[in-house]
């Protein structure tokens, strides 16, 4: 029906985070294992995403009881039975569950999985040898096998492996699992989480060595990227990050985000240049752009930051970011103007009527070299106020309002804070009540 929900989808497997098994002490590497076999289950349910014919979701969320027998109990990266496995399907509302281990020995790999509907039958088996160099082909195997099995059509391609070799492939699983471990760590433990995105970022910078083509590795690097913006571990990211860009150069967002990590870590110089780089591969948003303009003002390059600020008046960018760009524009050009503005904003703010006239004739100035500044209409507004002319106090403030609609929100509170002073200027004024 037209504007309403999509239709739900009639098969929807539930992927259970996969065991491993090491037999015959095949690696001094006990943990290793593990993880590859925890990240293609997660790897599976990736590479179902958006597909319209079947919906693949991860089990992440277990209650944990007090002893293991009980139902619904999960350590995480297990092969459940297919009883246990149905009712993970069946909480999460799936038609069927998905588990499997991963198996190692001194001389090869194997994964098995296996298919189990709601009811807890087994529906379909896999089994797939992995030799030496040769990870990385058992996502798509195993991806193929499940459209198969449940006699699905992906609109995806689900044979083409994501990496072009195994090395790049179980560095990222790697890198994928500590990312998880982080996760699991941030809260309780932020020293062990940092170490754990630094052995993610260590893993990933293998993983852009291997292949640095490799779309996916690109995207856990982003997304990594990103978060350690936001919990200030930038300097954990920042190999990986210039790793692959060396390697891409031509992908914009790589670049982008160098910038960004560079920015947001004091790397004034550097953050220029990548953002230079990325608004060489596609212009940049004007908000990006008038931050690259500020660091150019701040690197001392004004006359490069000017030029990039004209362009953001010009293009109809949003009205803040004009605004700002306006203000910097003045600040670039007019460094004497910017001076008078800062003064006469002050004399009009503090209300000092005895300036009032050297105020005004700053604002005039201002106007005269940039008219659409906002905050020289909103200070003229303000004189005009305090000496009681109401119509042009109305209209520069509609003026410094059209110009940045933020400005909006002085002028409200302007109107509260008279409000308030008129109704103590009625208390002081009023009559005590008449004694009897």
């Amino acid at each position: 029906m037209e504007g309403g929900s999509p239709p739900a989808k009639s098969t929807i497997v539930a992927v259970v985070p996969f065991g491993a098994v090491v037999e015959g002490g095949a690696d001094e590497d006990t943990e290793r294992p593990g993880r590859w076999a925890r990240q293609i289950a997660r790897r599976l349910v990736d590479r179902f995403a958006g597909e319209e014919t079947l919906e693949v979701r991860p089990v992440i969320l277990v209650a944990m009881p007090e002893t293991s027998s009980q139902a619904g109990y999960l350590v995480f990266g297990s092969t459940p039975d297919a009883s246990l496995a149905a009712r993970y399907a069946r909480s999460l509302g799936a038609t069927h569950a998905l588990t499997g281990t991963y198996r190692e020995s001194p001389t090869a790999g194997k994964l098995e999985a296996a298919l189990v509907d709601a009811g807890g039958h087994v529906v379909a088996t896999f089994a797939r040898d992995i030799a030496e160099g040769g990870l990385h082909l058992v996502e798509p195997a195993l991806a193929t096998w499940l459209a198969s099995a449940l006699g699905v059509t992906a609109e995806h391609d689900l044979a083409a492996p994501v990496t072009v070799n195994s090395q790049a492939y179980e560095t990222l699983l790697v890198g994928m699992d500590a990312e998880v471990d982080a996760t699991l760590l941030r809260e309780s433990d932020p020293k062990g989480a940092s170490a754990a995105i630094a052995r993610a970022a260590a893993a990933y910078t293998l993983a852009a060595h291997a292949d640095p083509a490799a779309a996916v590795v690109e995207e856990r690097i982003l997304l990594m990227a990103a978060s350690a913006i936001e919990n200030d571990q930038q300097a954990l990211v920042l190999e990986p990050l210039e790793t692959l860009a060396e390697t891409r150069p031509a992908s914009w967002r790589l670049q982008y985000m160098l910038g960004e990590v560079r920015r947001t870590s004091g790397d004034l110089n550097g953050a220029i240049v990548a953002f230079e780089h990325a608004d060489a591969l596609q212009p940049l948003r004007p908000g990006d752009s008038l931050t690259l303009a500020q660091l150019q003002i701040a690197a001392g390059a004004p006359a490069v930051a000017a030029a990039r600020l004209r362009r953001i008046v010009r293009g109809g960018a949003e009205a803040p970011v004009a605004a700002t760009a306006r203000r910097l524009l003045l600040g670039v050009r007019h460094p004497e103007l910017e001076k008078d503005l800062e003064t006469a904003g002050k004399i009009a703010v503090d209300g000092q009527l005895a300036r009032a006239a050297e105020a005004e004739a700053a604002f005039d100035r201002v106007l005269a070299a940039e008219p659409d500044l906002w905050e020289a209409h909103f200070g003229r507004g303000l004189l005009a106020r305090q000496r009681g002319d109401a119509d042009a106090a109305q209209a520069s403030f509609q003026r410094a309002i059209d110009l940045n609609p933020a400005a909006a929100e002085l002028v409200k509170d302007l109107g509260t804070v008279g409000e308030r002073a008129g109704r103590a200027r009625g208390r002081k004024g009023a009559k005590p009540p008449a004694k009897n």
